[in-house]
């Protein structure tokens, strides 16, 4: 699905009752984790009302490289610049980005 596919799709959501707002996340990556990941940036969805906790474990589903060769207190982890929490809210538009600490 292109942009354009996906973008037509989150408009219709939005108009869905009982169905939660989809947010748009950019996930960014440090030179380290690039090797891991295949690309310094992805782009991610979730519903509105998504912690960083959750967005954390989808990160480890999709690349489980990363949690296997950094434990935990190896990363250093931000949302929009600062540190986040483990439930830290996340809104449309965050920049959510992981370093090799």
């Amino acid at each position: 699905m292109n942009e354009e596919e996906m973008q037509r799709m989150v408009e219709e959501m939005r108009k869905m009752p009982g169905v939660p707002t989809p947010m748009r996340l950019t996930i960014r990556y440090d030179d380290a984790l690039q090797r891991i990941t295949g690309k310094a940036e992805e782009m991610m969805w979730m519903g509105e009302g998504g912690t960083f906790l959750f967005l954390l474990q989808s990160v480890f589903e999709s690349h489980p490289e990363i949690e296997k060769q950094y434990p935990p207190g190896a990363l250093k982890l931000t949302i929009n610049g600062l540190p986040p929490k483990p439930h830290s809210p996340l809104f449309d538009g965050d920049i959510v980005e992981f370093f090799v600490a």
